[in-house]
């Protein structure tokens, strides 16, 4: 091998481990710490907030857990499973979009230069590890995503604008707004359903009045996308391949540069043996 192809093979070798080492740093530090936690904004004027619940419950585990301890000598119907979901959900979580940064995913970090969407965060498990404020479509995921882990079949549904979830008890839907913080109830304490609420003016004015806009979306009900199988999916097939994609590359944050080191060290020794 000639020596300025030796040369430029131990350059490449050594570029590829090092680089490979900075990224399995980042990763490891993005994972472990706190460095890869996601958006974490005050909260707005009106909204609930419990900013101890943000250091008793960091992981999905927990959440679970805490409802479970919350459900303990109360009722248990589903009707009042979901309150205590919904009120967990509301007070441990503000609003804004969590995403990925550099830390907590440096691929995905980086392919959101090509689009946004990639840096948006899928998984219920690092919506609560990592940050404390989530999009109206994460945090009715999460509550989705509880519902189920209760036993309770629930739906995405996607407002053209707005993201909610449905759960199914008592034979009917049941609208949950954790992001504007929306229970619709009739005069008898029924939670109704998206089509209930929309076939009633008087109390789509009343919930969704005071926001700009959003008693549109509701009325506009033609629009949306309702997606309860296979369950736990999100209400758009580009969510749930972008989950998938999220998922792949958490493992591959790793082996990437795992592969980088390994092959630029690989190389290096090659290009010193051929001398």
């Amino acid at each position: 091998m000639p020596a300025c192809s030796r040369k430029s093979h131990r350059i490449i070798g050594s570029v590829s481990a090092m680089m490979g080492v900075l990224l399995l740093g980042i990763a490891s530090l993005g994972h472990w710490t706190s460095f890869g936690n996601g958006a974490s904004d005050p909260k707005r004027d009106w909204e609930h907030f419990e900013p101890g619940l943000v250091t008793q419950v960091q992981d999905y585990d927990t959440l679970v857990k805490t409802v479970d301890a919350k459900m303990a000598g109360q009722p248990v119907t589903e009707a009042a499973k979901m309150q205590v979901m919904y009120d967990l959900i509301v007070n441990r979580f503000t609003h804004n979009e969590a995403q990925h940064n550099l830390a907590s995913n440096w691929i995905l970090y980086t392919a959101g230069f090509l689009h946004p969407t990639f840096r948006h965060m899928w998984n219920p498990d690092r919506f609560v590890s990592q940050g404390y404020s989530l999009l109206c479509d994460q945090s009715s995921y999460l509550l989705l995503h509880l519902a189920l882990a209760h036993d309770i079949k629930a739906r995405h549904v996607g407002l053209q604008g707005h993201v909610v979830m449905e759960a199914w008890y008592d034979n009917d839907w049941h609208l949950y707004d954790p992001d504007l913080e929306i229970i619709p109830v009739n005069a008898t304490g029924k939670v109704l359903s998206l089509n209930e609420l929309a076939e009633d003016e008087t109390l789509l004015k009343k919930y969704y009045g005071p926001h700009p806009g959003m008693a549109d979306l509701v009325r506009n009900r033609g629009n949306h996308l309702y997606m309860s199988t296979p369950e736990g999916a999100r209400f758009e097939w580009k969510g749930n391949l972008l989950a998938i994609i999220e998922k792949s590359a958490e493992l591959l944050k790793f082996l990437l540069p795992v592969g980088m080191i390994l092959g630029g060290l690989a190389l290096h020794r090659r290009a010193a043996d051929k001398k």
